[in-house]
């Protein structure tokens, strides 16, 4: 029973790693092992000395080149990484940053900037974030481009007032005094 259990071991793993390979690498396996087997056939109809030379340097040709992709995917992937690494660090920052600026901690409209976060996204970095980061960074930029704009109408309306001839401001202002500003939070 013992026997069983490591042959159903084995086959789980074979399986798995095999299901894990990207398409490119089935490609490869499948052609590699395919090529074996006909040179099998060849091995039984010709000469195996002939067989073996040639498998000998079409294996290694064949190794070397999956070992050049795996090293290169294995790079790419460390690259990609430090890339992910540095933007997340840089997204904390920019959000840090925004944070002061939000109303609760200062008296005034400031503009919003989210640079890093446009930067993310028009560069593909993005791709390298998980799902549930863009989703939860995704809500959190919603939000912030949603307090640019209402910064943007108030820097708008400052403009416009700052605009007007002096006596229709004093008018303005005494209307003001006298009527309660209230505004809608939407």
């Amino acid at each position: 029973m013992n026997q069983q259990n490591k042959k159903t071991c084995i086959q789980k793993r074979i399986r798995t790693w095999f299901s894990n390979l990207k398409p490119e690498d089935r490609i490869v396996l499948i052609v590699s092992v395919g090529t074996v087997f006909v040179y099998f056939i060849f091995f039984i109809f010709y000469s195996p000395i002939i067989f073996l030379s040639f498998l000998t340097s079409w294996s290694a040709g064949i190794l070397g080149i999956m070992m050049g992709f795996a090293f290169d995917r294995k790079i790419e992937r460390i690259k990609d990484n430090g890339v992910k690494r540095d933007f997340l660090g840089l997204i904390h920052d920019e959000l840090m940053e925004i944070k002061g600026k939000i109303p609760p901690q200062t008296k005034s409209v400031l503009m919003l900037y989210p640079d890093i976060w446009n930067s993310v996204i028009s560069s593909g970095v993005i791709r390298l974030l998980s799902s549930e980061q863009v989703t939860r960074l995704s809500k959190v930029y919603k939000s912030i481009k949603g307090t640019q704009y209402e910064a943007e109408w108030v820097r708008r309306a400052v403009e416009e007032f700052n605009s007007v001839p002096e006596t229709e401001k004093e008018r303005r202002k005494a209307r003001a005094n006298s009527e309660p500003l209230q505004l809608e939070h939407v």
